[in-house]
């Protein structure tokens, strides 16, 4: 059996003819198809994936997509494909962060050179501090519900603090603690959206040692509380 190489997320609704067209140029790589956004997103914050490949239509969701997707984990390239965009849309989602960008209904051969050349990109980039780099944030993602410190995931990387700390803002755009805050973060608003989990629960959780600190760091990155989220999510 063949080695696999790596994996794709493609999200699209109607996407049956790329995965095939994908799955037959990209021997080894493994097409995950998911039509089903919400899914897509939890799959994603779980999983290592090599590529993203957003679909966009007019319901307008592609552009929060990507902003998740790329807060959460910046080196995952993402290729938005859309078959109604305009150039002043293709700004917006460069600016945001997107890797390329191709219509619908384009020729296979330039779709699939896109693919390739972006993870083709990626695999030169893998020099010893990279993969250094990627194995500390695997690591993060794994383990956010834990104390981490920063020595612990510099280690993890291979690298003494001072170098883990600038090649980790130099790549993510962001210090390790805001990194890893705005991750817990991310997970407690999904947690805040079910029944029956007090804030304190939640709290611990998404790695927080106590309520007091886990409400003021959500009141700095969100503006209000948790309890007042929570409100307005069931509002």
């Amino acid at each position: 059996m063949k080695k696999r190489e790596g994996s794709i997320l493609l999200i699209d609704s109607d996407g049956g003819e790329c995965r095939e067209s994908l799955a037959s140029s990209l021997d080894g790589f493994e097409i995950i198809f998911m039509p089903d956004r919400k899914k897509a997103c939890d799959f994603f914050f779980h999983s290592n994936v090599d590529l993203v490949l957003l679909d966009h239509d007019r319901d307008g969701f592609c552009a929060e997509l990507l902003g998740f997707f790329k807060s959460l984990k910046p080196l995952v390239p993402v290729i938005i494909m859309t078959g109604n965009g305009s150039e002043a849309f293709a700004v917006e989602v460069f600016r945001l962060g997107a890797d390329d960008y191709f219509k619908k209904h384009l020729l296979a051969d330039e779709f699939q050179a896109g693919v390739k050349n972006i993870l083709g990109i990626r695999n030169e980039k893998n020099n010893a501090p990279h993969i250094g780099l990627e194995r500390a944030v695997d690591c993060i993602h794994s383990h956010y519900n834990t104390r981490l410190s920063l020595s612990q995931i510099a280690g993890k990387a291979g690298m003494s603090i001072s170098c883990f700390e600038r090649k980790f803002k130099k790549e993510m755009g962001l210090t390790f603690n805001v990194y890893l805050n705005k991750l817990r973060i991310n997970k407690a608003m999904e947690l805040l959206n079910e029944k029956g989990l007090s804030i304190s629960d939640i709290a611990f959780a998404c790695g927080f040692t106590n309520q007091f600190h886990f409400t003021r760091t959500f009141k700095k990155f969100m503006v209000v509380p948790p309890v007042v989220y929570r409100k307005t999510l069931r509002g």
